[in-house]
């Protein structure tokens, strides 16, 4: 049988309206039906051949197959799903770059391919402009690593094995997302007395850069819903802002060389001036984001250093590797997988011209894969020269204010883990969680020493 054919032609394309009204204004018998009826879209148009649409589906625990799909039907191709999708490096920047896209319409409100919106507009569009940035250490987080470095190595060294299990511990529950939960609580200055709390929230909203593009469970939607506005509630009753550690979202945040001429990130009156992320209206959006990142982007450097022994043994005999290593991880498995955005105005891309309002969704992992900008794209390699060419944690993008951060933790739990456990190896299965196309990392990794 004929594997089914997807078309260029957006007369083609069937979508869900959208929802209309933020989550909290609507009742549940809607916005169930609303998440049912998307998901069964995403189904339809995967089931007849469309990638992007089995990408949206979130039931593979290794996307890259979907991806290579893609970028075999061209530099720039139609969804059903009324997206317009790219795996090409070059194209993927350009969008990126350009202030002729942004992450919601020219009014502010989310398209059709977005499945939800909570609160008022576009929580993910920001203000910033940032100017290129080379790599190597972290920028702006010198005054901070201190912190993060005791978090982390108490976090480690307090870890109690259970002696009923057939390994020493889980990495991400037993020490990754403690670790990176409280170090960013520390950094952002909430008190101590409240951290905890704030660790449930923030695991709480971990789906939530998913749900904007696939329809999570209804008790999902509600708890995330829930969860982000008792965080900014807790960082508004802790008085969190700059003064009390926040971090710069104004400093650069990326070691990707973005090129010179290029344009600076759309503006947004959503952000408020501010030299602390708790202290932007989005800080409680931001914070969670930033952790959530932090502990994907930690778990996929582990595996995939892990399944490459000798690249792990190179990092523990070198520790100064880390900051390569998150590098490498981000342009060999970043954390967020996609970017989406929207033509402000009709404007042309890849020799197509697109309406004002066209969804345009970069599959930023496999841009770290296109085989015309790197070299053997599979292959997992601290000494690559070029990894930084990659385009995750973009600075022009909703992960821009937070990279920084998410950087270091990520760097900072690599070092300690080197210098503690040299002979760390995986024990068993890892569990990956499902509807996730938007972030990617490990819920579980047994790990042995």
């Amino acid at each position: 049988m004929a594997e089914p054919t997807v078309t260029d032609d957006p007369a083609g394309a069937l979508t869900q309206p959208p929802l209309g009204r933020t989550v909290s204004a609507v009742a549940d018998p809607e916005l169930g039906a609303h998440l049912l009826e998307t998901r069964g879209i995403h189904w339809i148009h995967a089931a007849n051949g469309d990638p992007y649409a089995a990408v949206l589906r979130g039931q593979a625990d290794d996307p890259y197959p979907a991806y290579e799909r893609v970028r075999a039907r061209g530099v720039l191709s139609f969804s059903p799903t009324g997206s317009w999708v790219t795996a090409d490096h070059a194209v993927a920047a350009s969008v990126l770059c350009s202030t002729e896209f942004g992450v919601s319409g020219a009014d502010g409100v989310p398209v059709p391919q977005q499945v939800l919106s909570y609160g008022e507009g576009c929580p993910l569009e920001q203000e910033q402009e940032q100017a290129p940035q080379a790599a190597g250490e972290v920028p702006g987080a010198g005054k901070h690593r201190a912190v993060v470095e005791e978090v982390h190595r108490e976090t480690l060294e307090g870890l109690a094995p259970d002696p009923s299990a057939s390994y020493a511990f889980e990495l991400v529950g037993g020490f990754v997302r403690p670790a990176v939960t409280g170090a960013a609580a520390a950094v952002l200055g909430v008190p101590a007395g409240r951290r905890g709390e704030f660790a449930a929230l923030v695991e709480r909203l971990r789906p939530l850069s998913d749900s904007l593009l696939a329809p999570q469970s209804l008790r999902t939607v509600r708890a995330a819903d829930g969860a982000l506005a008792a965080l900014t509630a807790l960082l508004a009753e802790a008085g969190v802002s700059a003064a009390t550690g926040g971090f710069d979202p104004s400093a650069p945040s990326s070691g990707l060389s973005v090129p010179s001429s290029g344009p600076t990130a759309p503006s947004s009156s959503l952000s408020a001036p501010s030299s602390g992320v708790a202290g932007r209206p989005d800080g409680a959006l931001l914070s969670a984001l930033g952790v959530t990142a932090a502990v994907q982007l930690t778990g996929n450097a582990v595996l995939a250093l892990l399944a490459h022994p000798e690249q792990w043994r190179e990092l523990c005999a070198r520790p100064g590797l880390a900051a390569a290593a998150v590098e490498e991880t981000l342009r060999y498995d970043p954390p967020v997988q996609l970017d989406a955005r929207v033509a402000r105005t009709e404007t042309e891309l890849a020799g197509r011209r697109l309406p004002a309002g066209a969804h345009v969704v970069v599959l930023t992992a496999a841009t770290g894969r296109d085989p015309g900008v790197f070299t053997d794209p599979r292959r997992f390699d601290l000494a690559r020269p070029d990894a930084t060419a990659h385009l995750a944690l973009h600075p022009a993008g909703p992960y821009g204010p937070v990279a920084s951060l998410v950087r270091l933790q990520a760097e900072v739990a690599l070092r300690t883990l080197a210098g503690r456990f040299p002979g760390l190896r995986q024990a068993g299965p890892v569990l990956r969680p499902r509807r996730a196309p938007v972030g990617r990392g490990p819920l579980s990794v047994p790990v042995g020493s």
